[in-house]
């Protein structure tokens, strides 16, 4: 199947430009809009691409200001909800693509508190919602000092950068870490303390949605991950307004279950929970 691979520029509604690309078949059933994790950027998310046009699915993706190609302090952001014009011109840019089909809402690791946030704020109607190893809850590899410091650093040295994300914990595939460390993309700095207070504060928003939320949501997340608590995961779900809503631990996977050892089978159910709800109406928040 020949696919469209283009990369592409967007503003967003405060005038930040971002960097992003598309995969997209021909007359595609679906398009997944995906928002990246910290640190990274969305030219990681060409396995997960190439699966999805291979049964005619479409993705879309940008890097989020302060990452990848975008402009700005790397990983910085001074509120959190400033994410949320990202996801704005992210979804714009995938019902243009789209065409009419239905759109599919992702976010990995901190991308999926965006995603969640979005969701509960925009209240905008979107076919699912797809949750990857969401920052529901943090991990226990993060030192629980900087947690507690987080609402005083943010306020008195918010770009202060702390502890460095280990690189091994995001899978047991070594090549996979290596692609990670030596991509010139890839933020290995710690995380300003701003933004680790705004997420800390956004999960907690996040969990108190929850209930109110009802379309369908997959949520997937490695069992071994000790960046973001699959904890959080299962407490989403059990908490989700709607009935449509799956959780999927990954026995052994660490934080990024797309580039772990099972990836291929992370790929296929994904993608197959994506085509059954394809012929779907988007449905309301």
């Amino acid at each position: 199947m020949s696919t469209e691979n283009l990369g592409f520029e967007l503003q967003t509604a405060d005038g930040v430009g971002l960097a992003g690309q598309a995969w997209i078949p021909p007359a595609p059933h679906a398009v997944v809009a995906l928002v990246h994790g910290i640190a990274e950027h969305s030219g990681r998310y060409a396995f997960l691409a190439q699966r999805a046009t291979e049964r005619g699915l479409g993705l879309v993706s940008v890097d989020l200001r302060g990452h990848g190609r975008s402009p700005g302090e790397r990983s910085y952001v001074e509120r959190f909800d400033d994410y949320l014009l990202d996801v704005d011109a992210l979804l714009e840019q995938a019902r243009q693509r789209a065409a009419g089909r239905p759109v599919f809402l992702m976010g990995h690791s901190m991308g999926g508190a965006i995603a969640l946030r979005w969701l509960a704020q925009r209240k905008q109607p979107v076919a699912g919602l797809i949750l990857s190893s969401a920052a529901l809850r943090i991990g226990r590899d993060v030192p629980r000092f900087l947690l507690a410091l987080a609402p005083l650093l943010s306020r008195w040295a918010p770009r202060l950068r702390g502890t460095r994300i280990d690189p091994a914990l995001i899978s047991r595939d070594a090549a996979a870490v290596a692609a990670y460390v030596g991509d010139p993309l890839v933020s290995l700095k710690a995380p300003p303390a701003r933004t680790g207070a705004e997420l800390l504060q956004a999960m907690v928003a996040n969990r108190a949605a929850a209930s109110g939320l009802a379309l369908p949501v997959y949520l997937f997340h490695g069992d071994a991950d000790r960046l973001t608590d699959p904890g959080g995961s299962r407490e989403i779900h059990d908490a989700w307004g709607g009935a449509d809503r799956i959780l999927r631990l990954w026995p052994g996977s660490r934080h990024e279950t797309l580039n772990d050892l099972d990836r291929e089978a992370v790929a296929t159910e994904l993608l197959e929970w994506v085509l059954a709800r394809s012929a779907q109406p988007p449905a309301a928040a």
